[in-house]
C-alpha cells in the first residue's frame, strides 16, 4: 500500500514537470506544420499573382530568365516570412516577450554589421529586378565596363566583355548604369568627298537620295540631313549624311545609304570618294 502511494506520488511529480515541456513541444511542431502548410499551398497562390502584377506594370516584355528570377525571388521570400513568423511564435513559448523582441533586435542589428555588403548586393538586385534597369542580352556600361549582361541575379550581375572576358559585378556596387539597347534612335552617317567642281551636282543628287531613303528605308526616323563637314571650299569637299534610325537599327541603315550614295552618284557622273 505504501508502496503504490509513494508510485502515484511520483508520477503526479513527473507528470508536473513533463506536462509543460510536452505541450510546448506539440505546438512548435503545429506551428512549423502549418508553416510548411501555408508555404506548400500557399505559394501557388501569391506568386502567379505577384508575376501577373508585374507583367502588367512593364512597357516591356520582361524576358523569362527575369520572370524566373523574379519567381525565385518571391518564393524564397515567401518561405522565408512564414518560417520567420513559425519561429517567433516556437520561441515564445520558452521566452518571455521583452526578452525575445531584445535577442532578435540584437540579432538583427550584429547581422547587419556582418553581413552589411551581402544585404546590399540582394538589396540593390531586388531593386534592379523590378526597375528593369537591364536584362539579359543588352550591351551596357556599368562601373566602367562594357559588355553584354550575360547572367543575373539578386546579387550579382555577369558581363561578357567583347574581348571575351566575364566580369562577376556585386550588385551593391553598382552606381550607374549606361545602357546601349534602349536609346531613342541610332545614327548612321555617310561621309563622301567630291571635287570642287561638282560640288552643286553632288549636293543636289545627296539631296535626292535623302528624300528616296525616307521611302524605302523602312528604319529611317526622318529624312537624313545633308551637311558639310567643315564648310570650307578646297580642292575636295566633303559632305555628311546624318540618318537617324530605329535605335540599333543604325548600322543597317548606313550600308544601305551607302550603296544607294555610290550608285546615285555613279550615275550621274559625279567622282567621288567614301
Amino acid at each position: 500500500m505504501w508502496c503504490i502511494c509513494l508510485k502515484n506520488e511520483y508520477s503526479c511529480i513527473l507528470a508536473s514537470m513533463i506536462s509543460p515541456t510536452v505541450v510546448r513541444l506539440a505546438w512548435v511542431l503545429i506551428y512549423f506544420l502549418l508553416a510548411w502548410l501555408i508555404v506548400r499551398f500557399g505559394r501557388s497562390l501569391v506568386e502567379p499573382l505577384i508575376i501577373s502584377r508585374y507583367r502588367l506594370s512593364r512597357r516591356r516584355v520582361p524576358s523569362e530568365k527575369r520572370l524566373a528570377t523574379l519567381s525565385r525571388l518571391v518564393a524564397e521570400t515567401f518561405r522565408a516570412v512564414v518560417f520567420l513568423v513559425a519561429s517567433v511564435l516556437s520561441l515564445s513559448l520558452f521566452v518571455d516577450s521583452t526578452g525575445l523582441f531584445t535577442f532578435l533586435g540584437l540579432f538583427s542589428a550584429a547581422f547587419g554589421l556582418g553581413a552589411r555588403p551581402l544585404v546590399s548586393d540582394y538589396i540593390s538586385g531586388i531593386i534592379f529586378l523590378f526597375e528593369d534597369q537591364y536584362a539579359i542580352g543588352e550591351k551596357v556600361e556599368i562601373t566602367g565596363i562594357e559588355g553584354t549582361v550575360e547572367d543575373m541575379n539578386l546579387r550579382t550581375t555577369h558581363l561578357r566583355a567583347p574581348s571575351g572576358e566575364l566580369y562577376i559585378i556585386p550588385n551593391g556596387d553598382i552606381r550607374n548604369v549606361r545602357n546601349f539597347a534602349r536609346g531613342a534612335f541610332s545614327l548612321g552617317t555617310v561621309e563622301v568627298e567630291v571635287k570642287a567642281s561638282q560640288i552643286e551636282k553632288a549636293a543636289q543628287v545627296l539631296q535626292e537620295v535623302a528624300e528616296k531613303a525616307v521611302e524605302t528605308i523602312e528604319d529611317l526616323v526622318e529624312p537624313p540631313q545633308l551637311i558639310s563637314a567643315d564648310g570650307v571650299l578646297a580642292a575636295r569637299t566633303r559632305f555628311i549624311l546624318i540618318a537617324k534610325a530605329r535605335y540599333g537599327q543604325g548600322a543597317a541603315v548606313r550600308r544601305r545609304l551607302l550603296v544607294m550614295v555610290h550608285e546615285a552618284l555613279s550615275a550621274a557622273g559625279v567622282e567621288h570618294e567614301t
